[in-house]
């Protein structure tokens, strides 16, 4: 009997919970958005040829670096990839954050409070956001860092995570070099000879990255390759 109690109040908690996703995604922009990624088939996308899939190179700069300790991005910018080509598609903006930029973060980015106060808020962007990352891979330096900032936003306004199939630069090069560390963006630049004379911006942090990843993914694998092959190979180490 305990055991049934405890099963009806599991039943009674999901469906409150799914009441409460349908009002809050009342608003049909909303709901639209969230539909786009909870319908993401990654298993389609694992299976393409790396030529034939659409990857999306995120950077982000944010007012320091604690996602749920109150920072916020107050810049991003996405560059679009077909296979391993740029096609000159991009999206980049600066956001307002709503709350200071510390003096420590604007010696890092150079972004100030005066910089982003005409600039659009988290929650206005949000379509352009969803709908330029779409079905595809999405690749970054060191990328957990900025799917976490991304994720809290998708999750407070949208009630969904990015489901989407990632490539992170650092780990592949790992995997490529079998030169086990923490690295950061300069250094694997400089390694793989990739200049980046707007460091510390999205956009230029963005375009050295998606560089980096034509490199080493052009040197470990052919583009004729599904896509879930170079999800793993990111995880091996030494394939040099």
């Amino acid at each position: 009997m305990e055991g049934f109690k405890y099963w009806m109040n599991g039943v009674k908690t999901y469906i409150k919970y799914w009441q409460g996703v349908e009002k809050y995604l009342s608003n049909p922009n909303f709901k639209t958005l969230h539909d786009l990624f909870m319908q993401l088939d990654v298993r389609t996308i694992g299976a393409q040829l790396i030529d034939d899939t659409r990857f999306v190179v995120i950077d982000t700069e944010t007012t320091g670096l604690h996602a749920y300790a109150g920072d916020e991005i107050i810049s991003i910018c996405m560059l679009e990839m077909q296979g391993l080509k740029l096609t000159g598609r991009e999206y980049q903006t600066h956001i307002n954050p709503e709350r200071h930029i510390s003096e420590e973060s604007t010696a890092i980015h150079g972004i100030k409070d005066e910089d982003v106060v005409d600039s659009p808020k988290i929650t206005d962007i949000l379509p352009d956001l969803v709908e330029f990352i779409d079905k595809s891979v999405i690749v970054g330096h060191h990328l957990n860092f900025d799917i976490r900032f991304l994720n809290k936003v998708f999750q407070k306004k949208l009630l969904c995570r990015l489901p989407h199939l990632w490539v992170d630069t650092m780990m592949l090069y790992i995997a490529y070099s079998g030169r086990m560390g923490h690295y950061t963006l300069d250094e694997i630049a400089k390694i793989c000879k990739v200049d980046n004379p707007a460091r510390h911006t999205a956009y230029g942090d963005a375009m050295a990255t998606a560089i980096i990843f034509q490199r080493i993914t052009a040197n470990m694998l052919s583009v004729n390759k599904p896509v879930d092959d170079l999800i793993k190979t990111q995880f091996e180490v030494g394939l040099l």
